[in-house]
């Protein structure tokens, strides 16, 4: 029922383009591969900054960084209240939207998805941002080289994330 919803509203959408711009008598194909040579020229701009990223996030799983942090960090996070079995998620997500869905798929397999780790590892998929990934990107195409307090800001926004979270995990959001 939503792909029919979802086929009948991207076909409204171009149906709509095309009419609109039949009214106003612009070249809407012109436009369109305008559009495409700009989009493929901002991809390959990205593209060396958007590689580097995957590959540090694959080194920093392939090297067994991830247990590493996980057994350094993760009686400090637990004294936090942030649950420990949520670490290997915590310290993805922020670099690869894909890759912590793995993560999540895994706490969902060990722990159940309904279970406090399940409900909190959720939540922090949802509400915290790739951060690392999009930084790289928007900055990237920009080409913003001085940041200010960018990535502090954002680090701690998501840590405030991590606390509320838990303390809504463990005290009844069910």
């Amino acid at each position: 029922m939503t792909k029919i919803i979802s086929d009948i509203i991207i076909t409204s959408f171009i149906v709509f383009v095309l009419i609109f711009s039949l009214f106003r008598s612009n070249d809407s194909f012109s436009s369109f591969v305008e559009g495409v040579k700009d989009g493929i020229k901002i991809s390959i701009k990205i593209f060396p900054n958007v590689f580097a990223l995957i590959l540090a996030v694959e080194l920093f799983i392939k090297t067994g960084a991830v247990e590493m942090f996980e057994t350094f960090l993760g009686p400090i996070f637990n004294k936090l209240g942030i649950f420990q079995e949520s670490l290997g998620l915590i310290m993805i997500k922020p670099f690869s939207g894909s890759a912590s869905y793995v993560v999540l798929k895994d706490i969902f397999e060990k722990f159940g998805p309904d279970s406090q780790i399940g409900i909190y590892s959720s939540i922090i998929c949802a509400s915290t941002e790739t951060l690392f990934y999009v930084i790289t990107t928007y900055l990237a195409c920009t080409r913003v080289k001085k940041t200010r307090y960018l990535i502090p800001v954002a680090i701690a926004v998501d840590f405030i994330v991590l606390l509320v979270a838990a303390f809504l995990v463990k005290n009844g959001l069910k």
